[in-house]
Order: C-alpha cells, then sequence, then structure tokens
C-alpha cells in the first residue's frame, strides 16, 4: 500500500513536471507583435485585429498602434470598415504595420434614397451614384462640373464661360414648356439647394434619383428628377488639408472675320452693286492694309482668364469615435477672358455630429457663401444681343480711341453694327451682382426601440442678392438696382421601422414634413444721367423708376414607403406622398404621388453563386407619378402693376402720377403639373462587385403642363397660365464601370455612361404651335424659335436657304424684286419667304467616358464626354455675314459674281434665321488630363500631391462657332423662360476657355 502511494506521488510529480515544461514551452512560443494600421490618409483608429480561429483581439488605438500577442505559426486578420480584410502570418515578424486599401464594393453598399439610407443591392429604382473618389483629381470650382458625364441620364451644359455663369443640369430631357426644368437639390436632408454654391471639396457623394419610383417620395417637387448631396463627414485622427491651384484660361479658337483693308473692299463692292459711292479711298484702304486696323474681338476677349481657388479643410473624430466633425473654407477669384468680366466666392463650411448616448444622436451641419459677379454679359440686354456679337460686328477700321485719346463711341464712317463702341461700354459700365446665402441644418435621431426609430431634420436658409448696374451704352448713361431676400426653413419628421422575419426582410418609412418660403425684392431704375456717374448717383437721372415685390408659400406633406426584401431575392418597394401647396386653391391644392417598383435579383442562383465572372443579375420595373408646383405663389390670382412707364399718367400734365393696370389674369384652376414614368432595368454585377453594367429604359409623359398661353391683343395680351398639354420623353441610359485592373502597384478604375433621350410635344391644348420665346436680334421682331405639337422642344424657326440667284435665273429673280447674286430662299405658292422648321437645339444623344490611373505615387485622370444629336442656330455667323449691317465674314472674299457664281450672296436680303446657319453642333471633347505625383511623410506633413491637368483641351466638332456647348438667352429675361425651349440659339455666347491649371494638395 505504501509502495502504491508513493508511486502515485512520483507519478504526480512527474506529470505535473511535465505539464509545467509544456506550460513554459508555450510561454516561449507567444510573442507582442506590435505595429500601426494606416491608410492613404494615415493612421486608422478603431480597426480590428484578430489571431485567426480564436478570440483574442484587439483594436487600434488614436494614432493607428496596436499590440498583441501571438504565435510564429499564428494568422492575423485585420478589418476596418468600408477597407478590404487583409491577412499576415506572423513568422519571425515582431513588427507588422499594415496599409488598408479601400474596397469599393463595401464602400457603395449604402446609398441615400431620401429619407433615409439603403443597401445598394436593395435599391429598386433608377439612381445613379457619383462619388468624390471620381472627381478629386480634378480641379473643380463648380459642383455641376463633377456630375457633368458621370452619371447617366443626366446632361449637364455649360451654356456659357462666362466667370460665374449659368450651367444647366437636366434629367432625362425636359417636361415642361414654360416651367422650371431644373432638377430638385436635397443637401444632407434639407429640400432647395443650390449646386452653384456648394462648393465640391465638401461633397462625400451625390445621389441622383431619375425615374418615377425614386422620386416620388418628394411629390409635388421630384418630376424634374432629384440630386441628393451629402457632405463629408470627419473620422479618425485629426487631419488638416490644403489645396491649392491656379489656372489659366485661353480661347479656344477666334471666329474669322474680314481684316479692315478687305472689309472696306467689301463695303465698297456692295455699295457699288446698288450705285453708291465708295465709303474707302484707295489711300485709306492701303493705310488700313499697312496698320491692321482694329480687331474688336481680339480686344474684347483681350486677356487669359485667371483662377486661383484655395480649400483648407480640417477633420477627425474624438478618440471614442462618438463625435465627428468635418470644417472647411474655400476662396475663388476668376478673372474672365472678357475684359472687366469676373467672379469672387468665398465659402465656409461646419459639420459636427455627435453620438449622445446608445440611442441619441445628433448632428448640425452649418454653411455660409458669398459670390460676387462682375460685368455678366448677359445682363446688359443690348438689342444686338451679347457683347461678343457686338464686337464681331464693330467697324474694324474705326481705332477705339480719336486723335485726342477719347472713346470714338460710334463708327467714323457709319458702317458695320452702327451700335455703340463695345470696348468703351466694358470699361466704363459696372455691373455687380452679389448673392450671400447661410444654410443651417440641424438633425437628430433618436432608436426608440433597436427596430423604430424616429429622425428629425430641421433646415433653415436666408439669400440675400444685390444686382447693381451701370450701363453707359445707351444715349445717356443708365443706373438700376435690385435687392431681394429669401428666407426658407423646413421640418421633417421621419419614423423608420425594420425588422427581419427569417428570410423576410420588412421597413416602412413615414413622413411629416412642412416646408415656408418667402420672397421680398425692392429695386429702382434712373435713365439719362445728365451727367457720367455710377449707381450710387441716381439722383443724376432724368428719370426714376421704383419697385417692390412680395410673395409667400408653403407646402406640408405626409409620405408613406413600405419596402419588401424576401430571401435577398425579391425586393419591392412602395411609396405614397400627398403634397398640399398654398401655390393653387383650396379645392386644388391637394396632389397624391403615389410609385411602386419591383426587383428580383438572381444572385443566389446556382450558376451565379458557383461562378467567377457573372456573380449577380438582377432585372427590376417601376411606376410612378410626380408633381410640379412651379408657379409663382399668387398666379391663381389676378395682379395690377402700380406706377412704371404703363401706369402712370400726367393728370394735370405735369409730372406722371402713378396708377394701377391689369397684369395677370389668374386662373382658379390651376393645379399641378403630372409626370407619369414606367422604367425597366437590368442590372449585372461581375467578379463579386469589381465591375457592374446598369441598363434602364424608360418612358414618361407631363401632362396638364403649367403652361402660359398667349391671349390675344384684342382682350388685353398677355398670357394666361392653364393646365393644358403633354410632353413626352423616352429613352435609354447605360452605365459600366469597375476596376478594371487592380495590383499592388497599379490600378486602373473606368467608368462609361450613355444616353439617349427623344422629346416629343404630344399636345398643345388644341393648337398646332406656339409663337417661340427668343426674338430675332436683327430687328426683323421674328422669333427664332417655336413650340410644335408633333416635334421636340429646341425647334428653329426660319426660312430655307436655296442658295444665290444665278444670272440664268435674273427674269425670275426680278419678279421678287432680286438680282443675281442675291440670296435665295423656299417661297410658297404667293411668293411669301416660307418660315418653317429648320433644326433641333436639344441634343439626343450623350456620354462620358472618366478614367483613372495609378502607378505608385504617380494618378492620372482622363476624362472624354460627347453629346451628339443636335443642331446650332449659328446666328452669329448670320450676321458677320450681312448685309445688313455691312459684311464681316472672309466668305465675302468667294462671294458671287458674274465670273464665279457661288452660293455666297454678294449683297440683297440676307436672312439671318434660315437655314444657311443651322449647323451639326455634335461634339467629343476632352474634358479633362491631369497628372499627379505623390509624397509621403515629408516631416509634419504626410501627404504632398503635385498636380497639372487640362479642361477643354480638344474639341472635335463641325461646328464653326466658339464651342456648340454654348446657347444664348433671349434680351428680354422675361421672355427668357427655361431655355430648353430656345435651346442652341448662339447669338455670341461668351465662349468655355481651355484651362491649364498646376496644384498643390497638402495633407497633415
Amino acid at each position: 500500500m505504501k509502495n502504491r502511494i508513493l508511486n502515485l506521488l512520483k507519478g504526480s510529480v512527474l506529470m505535473g513536471l511535465f505539464l509545467t515544461l509544456l506550460g513554459f514551452q508555450e510561454i516561449q512560443a507567444q510573442q507582442r507583435i506590435t505595429g500601426t494600421v494606416n491608410d492613404a490618409l494615415g493612421p486608422v483608429p478603431g480597426a480590428n485585429i484578430v489571431v485567426q480561429g480564436t478570440t483574442n483581439g484587439v483594436t487600434t488605438d488614436f494614432d493607428g498602434n496596436y499590440s498583441i500577442e501571438a504565435s510564429s505559426e499564428d494568422v492575423l486578420v485585420f478589418t476596418y470598415l468600408g477597407y478590404a480584410t487583409q491577412t499576415i502570418t506572423v513568422g519571425n515578424q515582431t513588427t507588422i504595420n499594415v496599409t488598408l486599401v479601400e474596397d469599393a464594393s463595401k464602400l457603395e453598399e449604402v446609398v441615400v434614397i431620401g429619407y433615409g439610407t439603403a443597401k445598394k443591392s436593395d435599391v429598386v429604382g433608377s439612381v445613379s451614384q457619383v462619388t468624390s473618389k471620381s472627381f478629386e483629381n480634378q480641379p473643380l470650382t463648380r459642383t455641376e462640373d463633377a456630375l457633368q458625364g458621370r452619371a447617366s441620364g443626366v446632361k449637364v451644359t455649360r451654356n456659357s464661360g462666362q466667370p460665374g455663369g449659368e450651367i444647366k443640369v437636366r434629367i432625362r430631357g425636359v417636361n415642361s414648356i414654360t416651367g422650371n426644368n431644373s432638377p430638385l437639390v436635397v443637401v444632407d436632408g434639407v429640400i432647395g439647394g443650390d449646386l452653384s454654391s456648394i462648393n465640391p471639396n465638401d461633397i462625400a457623394s451625390m445621389e441622383v434619383l431619375k425615374d418615377a419610383s425614386a422620386t416620388a417620395i418628394y411629390g409635388s417637387r421630384g418630376s424634374n428628377g432629384v440630386i441628393l448631396v451629402s457632405t463629408k463627414k470627419g473620422k479618425g485622427k485629426g487631419k488638416i488639408s490644403v489645396d491649392y491651384f491656379i489656372s489659366s484660361d485661353h480661347v479656344r479658337k477666334y471666329i474669322p472675320t474680314l481684316g479692315a483693308a478687305d472689309f472696306a473692299r467689301i463695303e465698297n463692292s456692295s455699295r457699288a452693286r446698288v450705285n453708291s459711292p465708295a465709303v474707302y479711298s484707295n489711300e485709306e484702304i492701303a493705310a488700313l492694309e499697312a496698320n491692321g486696323g482694329t480687331n474688336y474681338q481680339k480686344e474684347l476677349l483681350g486677356q487669359n482668364g485667371l483662377t486661383q481657388n484655395l480649400q483648407l479643410s480640417a477633420s477627425g473624430a474624438s478618440e471614442d469615435g462618438k463625435i465627428n466633425y468635418f470644417l472647411s473654407g474655400n476662396y475663388v477669384n476668376q478673372k474672365g477672358m472678357v475684359i472687366e468680366t469676373g467672379y469672387e466666392k468665398y465659402s465656409v463650411r461646419a459639420n459636427v455630429n455627435a453620438e449622445i448616448s446608445d440611442k441619441l444622436n445628433v448632428g448640425v451641419k452649418i454653411s455660409a457663401v458669398r459670390a460676387k459677379t462682375e460685368n455678366n454679359l448677359d445682363q446688359f440686354n443690348l438689342f444686338e444681343g451679347r457683347k461678343i456679337f457686338q464686337a464681331l460686328t464693330w467697324d474694324p477700321t474705326t481705332p477705339i480711341y480719336n486723335e485726342n485719346g477719347d472713346y470714338n463711341l460710334y463708327s467714323t464712317k457709319s458702317v458695320a453694327s452702327g451700335t455703340y463702341n463695345p470696348i468703351a461700354d466694358m470699361l466704363e459700365s459696372d455691373l455687380q451682382n452679389v448673392n450671400d446665402r447661410i444654410d443651417v441644418n440641424f438633425n437628430t435621431d433618436y432608436s426608440i426601440t433597436d427596430k423604430l426609430k424616429y429622425s428629425l431634420i430641421v433646415g433653415a436658409n436666408s439669400i440675400n442678392t444685390a444686382q447693381q448696374n451701370y450701363i453707359v451704352s445707351e444715349t445717356l448713361p443708365d443706373a438700376t438696382y435690385s435687392g431681394a431676400k429669401t428666407t426658407s426653413f423646413q421640418v421633417s419628421n421621419i419614423l423608420t421601422w425594420a425588422n427581419t422575419y427569417g428570410k423576410h426582410d420588412i421597413s416602412a418609412t413615414g413622413l411629416y414634413e412642412f416646408s415656408q418660403n418667402e420672397y421680398s425684392q425692392n429695386g429702382y431704375k434712373s435713365t439719362d444721367y445728365i451727367v457720367p456717374g455710377n449707381y450710387y448717383l441716381a439722383e443724376l437721372g432724368q428719370s426714376f423708376n421704383a419697385w417692390n415685390n412680395y410673395n409667400k408659400s408653403d407646402i406640408q406633406s405626409l409620405m408613406a414607403r413600405a419596402a419588401y426584401v424576401y430571401d435577398k431575392s425579391l425586393f419591392l418597394t412602395a411609396t405614397v406622398r400627398m403634397d398640399q401647396s398654398s401655390r393653387f386653391r383650396k379645392d386644388q391644392n391637394t396632389g397624391y404621388f403615389p410609385s411602386v417598383a419591383l426587383k428580383y435579383s438572381f444572385k443566389q442562383m446556382d450558376f451565379l453563386s458557383n461562378g467567377d465572372f457573372l456573380t449577380d443579375f438582377a432585372i427590376r420595373g417601376g411606376w410612378g407619378q410626380v408633381g410640379n408646383q412651379n408657379i409663382a405663389p399668387y398666379a391663381t390670382y389676378p395682379s395690377s402693376q402700380i406706377g412704371g412707364g404703363d401706369a402712370s399718367y400726367p393728370y394735370s400734365g405735369g409730372t406722371p402720377s402713378p396708377g394701377a393696370i391689369p397684369d395677370g389674369y389668374g386662373n382658379e384652376d390651376l393645379t399641378w403639373e403630372t409626370t407619369t414614368q414606367i422604367n425597366a432595368g437590368l442590372d449585372f454585377a461581375f467578379w463579386n462587385g469589381r465591375a457592374s453594367l446598369s441598363i434602364d429604359g424608360y418612358k414618361k409623359n407631363t401632362t396638364d403642363l403649367l403652361l402660359d398661353v398667349p391671349v390675344p391683343g384684342t382682350n388685353g395680351g398677355g398670357v394666361i397660365p392653364q393646365n393644358i398639354g403633354e410632353v413626352e420623353n423616352y429613352g435609354v441610359d447605360f452605365s459600366l464601370g469597375g476596376g478594371i485592373v487592380t495590383t499592388d502597384n497599379f490600378n486602373w478604375d473606368s467608368n462609361f455612361n450613355f444616353s439617349y433621350v427623344q422629346n416629343k410635344v404630344v399636345d398643345l391644348g388644341g393648337v398646332d404651335f406656339i409663337q417661340g420665346s427668343f426674338e430675332a436680334t436683327d430687328g426683323t421682331q421674328q422669333y427664332w424659335n417655336i413650340i410644335e405639337k408633333g416635334r421636340s422642344l429646341g425647334q428653329f424657326l426660319g426660312a430655307t436657304f436655296l442658295g444665290t440667284w444665278k444670272t440664268a435665273e435674273a427674269t425670275e429673280a426680278a419678279e421678287f424684286g432680286r438680282v443675281p447674286g442675291d440670296p435665295k430662299y423656299l417661297r410658297d405658292e404667293s411668293g411669301d419667304i416660307v418660315y418653317r422648321p429648320i433644326g433641333n437645339g436639344t441634343p439626343t444623344t450623350f456620354w462620358g467616358f472618366n478614367n483613372t490611373f495609378t502607378y505608385k505615387n504617380w494618378d492620372l485622370n482622363l476624362f472624354i464626354q460627347g453629346v451628339h444629336g443636335f443642331d446650332v442656330y449659328n446666328t452669329m455667323r448670320g450676321t458677320i455675314n450681312g448685309p445688313a449691317k455691312s459684311f464681316m465674314s472672309p466668305d465675302q472674299l468667294n462671294q458671287w459674281t458674274p465670273e464665279n457664281e457661288t452660293d455666297i450672296p454678294a449683297g440683297g436680303q440676307s436672312i439671318i434665321g434660315s437655314s444657311r446657319f443651322v449647323e451639326d453642333g455634335s461634339f467629343i471633347r476632352l474634358q479633362n488630363l491631369a497628372i499627379g505625383y505623390t509624397l509621403r511623410d515629408i516631416g509634419a506633413i504626410e501627404s504632398l500631391r503635385i498636380y497639372a491637368s487640362g479642361q477643354n483641351l480638344f474639341l472635335i466638332t463641325d461646328y464653326q462657332g466658339y464651342d456648340p456647348e454654348l446657347t444664348s438667352v433671349a434680351a428680354d429675361p422675361a421672355e427668357r423662360g427655361n431655355g430648353d425651349v430656345a435651346a442652341g440659339i448662339d447669338a455670341g455666347a461668351f465662349p468655355n476657355p481651355l484651362t491649364i491649371s498646376l496644384g498643390l494638395k497638402f495633407n497633415f
């Protein structure tokens, strides 16, 4: 017994010794691994590091550092939301530093859909997403440029190269004839944003809602599509970024015009045809040949434009990640290519978000912008159209200054356009527009339960504008002032519920929203200054007129949205929104806007789930209705004009006394303009989301158009708004993109999108056509556009040019008072010239191809865009081809003669508004080419990117003007409308520049 106990003790001691040695050996196998986790911008706090197959894990600290115990055989797994997972075997390493790479598929999983977010795979409607990654390497001063060519179905048109000028955005065609066709802009949940006021560097992403199933949640304001802008948030360790670039703008090409000597010869020749004496002597022509005269086009476009852009930002989060911030400031200064033109903008933004508790989050976003435009050419409102138009038609034989150093205000020979000297006008006039805007956004959400959440968004903005014009190009100088203030606010109450029952995912969103807009404006005009002055000396005017305006409108809404997902394969979304608008009468002010969309994904099918190439395929369809309430707040009521030239009368024979006259008829039956749209789409994903393809086909019909219908002069004239007419748009959107090449040192990301859209006026309320809005600039009182049933918007109206009358046709020409060499036009049976549609300025096809290449520290961006299927009415070329205001075109060097019977008229009645000056506007443009090199870890500087870029570097087109993308606006602001019915008319628009930029970007 004793031996047994002794043996047991011996065995126990040996076993204990063995276990101790084993444990010691295990301890010796473990080692401490340290390192830092970074991304492209610096340390990543909160990244997870886990020993694979165990629960042993740690997270990085505020500086991205970590420390973990692991053996040489262990594998460490590094993960962080939005980044690709990395695994590293420890081996004999004791320090392991990791640089995380963004996982594009994970980053794009969540998209903003309005009043919430959704996984990208769960989105059923037609939505395009543009993230900052796609445009961050392009030097931008305008947010609209970030959309151009990057979202299918979205047409961005830079109508003018004017600094701070309008950039037009249209989604899937145009719906309205006299109403607004601009999309609704929602910034961080607040309706009514302005893309031109947003700093592009502040944007994290933009989602474009295109079909009615996606836009119906915005009801009466969603008919033209919706752009959802999400601004940046801070994360991780505090970072400071500085981005500065300087750009030089150049005229791509000048319009060919006659030199002074050739102009003089052609002028003498034209006068000889009608037996008038020569204007220029041989000696004068010889002198002009020697000195070259004055090229007013080059004098006006006489400087290289210069842009300076400075961007500062600071972002980060607290160590526990519960508070994050993003602060930014931006300064832009542009000097235009046209003398005395410019643009200056200051903007600041502060975004702060805080997690108060596990249930409560709050956020505040504040932005302020001041923008100032100097000498906008579109505001001179001259009879001749734009200043560039005027410079092209001014007498090249008259110098700018006379012998005394004073301006030659008019042609010394009374030839050419005969208007006021455009250089003197630009140098002595002073037009300033100042726009101040402040936006405040407060948002909070509270999780009532883990399935039910309440969100509140309160937004307010104030916009103050001041327009001060002093123009010397009239008989005597004039001055005008206009000041306006717009204030608006929005309160959105959102309740969201979501739950999962096995394979069934169900969510619902409810909304009550109220918004209000208040506008006030006043101004004056002082005309015929006794002595020259400025707009601060209005007392110098011989007549004075003042005006003011005020309106207020509000809208309240209820919205319900339900979404159902079965087994991640079947997706169903239904929405209905009710809007009540004060712009309509009580019995007409309520509109209901429903939508439904369905999608089925085949991702879980064996033939896809087991494949490597095609990894997802989905079909979807949707239907919905959205509205448009864009009428003046009191348009349903009759209105009157008080005072002014038409409403004043000198009762006692002296100074006119103000009175009142009817100004608007009103229409109590007005109601919503409604757009009904159907959409069908196919979505493909390749290589587990590395690349994607989307194809959409759609058709939308806008009925009950809010149309301004002309009233016959015998009944008082003017227009009356009515709900009549219908416009149809149908087309196809195509988008293909992804990472073509992804390696350690080289990456190539590419995106191609293509859109085709056809537009047609289906009905005009019982009439076949409506007079256009662009009155000819040649004094004929003709209109150069027309709205016609059965044709698309943007129709040109004019005569059909048939060449010149030839010598053999002298007898026939004489019947119409013409002689050989005069222009010949199509005539009807009565011998009258026929005016009919001769072209269309609305494009049918547009595409963009964006490529980003990175090789080690180098990056290259290449962006090409194309627009096709439209014409340009080159009325500028028509004017310089005279002869009503003298021939200015070098075409006249090959004009008709008895010995050389060309189709270039030598005289006679030349009509500017004719098919002779309608040209194909199709073009392909290299929109951006940028190359950069990034240096890292330079002392306190984490990264420094040095870059150079060019915009509008080449343009392939047959158009003979500056740029086929340019569109002029009617001289009278009251007749401009939305501009879409007169698209493609070039009457001297400011040319788009070729731009070269150099820049530096620091990250600290």
